[in-house]
């Protein structure tokens, strides 16, 4: 019994200490994450809270009447981490349970769509006139339009 009472002594602290860590900041130094949609949508500038509700998969068209399609990057982008964060207000292990359970209850047909790379986000929302997804403002031209920025 002392034996696992050790164990789980040290198994706390290790946890608090890896809690603890310093982590890298999610993106460079000063790099905007651009949450963007297609150009010919008619959206305005948006905030964090006009957000969620489009990329929680809750609202499902746009004022245009166009059927949203919400793009996110792969699990472990530090954008995506940052949308997470900021947008979702949730972790990815957050992020993962949401949309299993919205499945299976039955309040989504589908999650986001992941996509591999920035390149492909950028060409999927400039394709799609019903797109939103998220860029660093470097990888941002005029395919698209930037509906709001994120530090």
């Amino acid at each position: 019994m002392t034996k696992n009472i050790r164990r789980l002594l040290l198994l706390s602290s290790l946890g608090a200490f890896c809690a603890a860590w310093p982590r890298p900041p999610a993106t460079s130094a000063g790099e905007e994450v651009d949450v963007v949609v297609n150009k010919s949508n008619t959206v305005g500038d948006q905030t964090a809270t006009s957000l969620k509700p489009i990329f929680v998969c809750d609202k499902s068209t746009w004022p245009n009447g166009k059927r949203v399609s919400v793009l996110m990057l792969a699990p472990g982008s530090p954008e995506r981490a940052v949308v997470l964060r900021d947008v979702y207000k949730m972790s990815e292990g957050d992020y993962s349970k949401y949309f299993l359970q919205a499945a299976f209850s039955g309040r989504i047909t589908a999650p986001p769509k992941d996509l591999a790379s920035a390149g492909q986000m950028k060409q999927d929302v400039a394709a799609n006139p019903g797109a939103i997804g998220y860029l660093k403002s470097s990888d941002v031209d005029d395919s698209v339009k930037v509906v709001m920025k994120l530090q």
